[in-house]
């Protein structure tokens, strides 16, 4: 058995931080880590998921002010090797954590959000939060994106953590994925060839934009026959019924919710859309391709300019335009991609590539946590050979696929 790492996270809600959590306790334990899943809240879909060789912690809390305590003495009982989170609630008390127990236990945070945009977007609230995280930063050994865009994003807020950030993408392909989307899927509209669906997975919460999606639909339904489901639960599923309604296309459109497996949906769409203001890195862009599904994005900050390789895997128009975004989902219905090539260049985002990226980097922290490797912690700019080795199959997929470069905040 090798080292016990603890992965730190609010819960277990159906979204893509929490997927790729889970997802990343998986692979580790496979590799033979002792992998403890910490939850402030034991809730969500995905906690059915939980394989039986991830340990499942629950905190109950909510906030930093009961989380702190509440992790510092998980930490002290289970004396994990490393630490890894996610999110910024998370990541605040994990990096506080660190600092609490004198820098002895490595810290490696995990951001999943284009910030400059997603911050921008929110009151004072918002900003303040940025303003903490900016501090923190420092404090911790690693800091993984799962993206370029991402990654561009926070060396240029935040230049003195630069050579700390590291790229690995989410493990988004599975061996099994593709057997799974041959599943059946309990919807009429799936099983009827004769009427073309558009899909949409996602959160409903106004970053995923499904209005612009919904105006798009309405004037691609006004040209041809086509349905549209979106796939995902949340706030906005009341105005984006009513919005429906006012478009005149209520009986087109449907929102079944969540779906724990989404790849059937995705593998009998005509085409999926993603619709976001801002993403991390999309998911449901590789898992729609790995389905042999032709896809269209908003050209959005964060990853998904790199994931369709700057539109040649697929079209990206600008956030926000519907008419852009309508000619482009006619367009691939009419000619879509071969699907043998869109599952080909979903592989390039493999679950294998990216847990070994994580191994790698799991394995950094801990030679810096030696007593003659250096205190847990010292600057990247001190001893930079340390943090830029053995970064193995994942660094050499981020270099090919951050090759495209990254967008500017729009």
């Amino acid at each position: 058995m090798k080292e016990k790492i603890a992965l730190f996270v609010g819960s277990l809600q159906g979204g893509g931080a929490e997927r790729a959590m889970l997802d990343i306790g998986r692979g580790l334990a496979q590799r033979g880590f002792a992998v403890d899943l910490v939850l402030m809240r034991p809730t969500g879909a995905y906690l059915e998921d939980v394989p039986d060789s991830v340990q499942v912690f629950a905190l109950n809390t909510h906030g930093i002010a009961a989380t702190l305590p509440a992790l510092l003495n998980y930490l002290r009982r289970r004396r994990p090797r490393v630490l890894l989170s996610t999110l910024n609630t998370c990541n605040v008390a994990a990096l506080l954590a660190g600092v609490q127990l004198r820098r002895q236990l490595p810290v490696i945070v995990r951001q999943a959000v284009h910030f400059s945009r997603s911050y921008a977007t929110r009151p004072w609230r918002g900003r303040l939060w940025l303003a903490i995280e900016r501090q923190l930063w420092r404090f911790a050994d690693v800091v993984v994106t799962n993206s370029c865009a991402v990654a561009a994003d926070l060396k240029r807020i935040a230049p003195g953590i630069s050579p700390r950030v590291r790229v690995i993408y989410n493990p988004v392909v599975w061996p099994g994925l593709p057997a799974r989307a041959t599943e059946p899927v309990d919807h009429a509209w799936l099983r009827d060839d004769e009427v073309p669906v558009v899909l949409a997975a996602g959160r409903l919460h106004p970053n995923k934009d499904h209005g612009t999606l919904l105006e798009a639909f309405a004037l691609v339904a006004g040209e041809r026959t086509a349905r549209l489901v979106i796939i995902g639960e949340g706030m906005e599923r009341d105005r984006l019924l009513a919005r429906s309604r006012e478009l005149g296309i209520a009986g087109k459109v449907e929102l079944p919710g969540f779906q724990r497996n989404p790849f059937p949906w995705m593998a009998r769409a005509r085409v999926f859309v993603l619709s976001s203001i801002v993403e991390g890195a999309p998911n449901v862009l590789v898992q729609a391709m790995a389905c042999g599904t032709t896809v269209v994005s908003t050209d959005c900050p964060g990853g998904a300019r790199e994931i369709l390789g700057d539109g040649a895997w697929g079209a990206l128009t600008p956030v926000g335009d519907h008419a852009a975004l309508a000619a482009a989902i006619s367009e691939a219905m009419d000619n879509p991609m071969a699907p043998d090539e869109l599952v080909r260049r979903a592989s390039d985002f493999s679950a294998e590539s990216s847990i070994s990226g994580y191994e790698d980097a799991i394995a950094v922290v801990l030679n810096r946590s030696q007593p003659d490797a250096g205190p847990v912690g010292a600057t990247a700019e001190e001893d930079p050979a340390k943090l830029n080795s053995n970064f193995g199959m994942a660094n050499e997929t981020s270099k090919r696929l951050c090759r495209v470069a990254p967008t500017e905040p729009r």
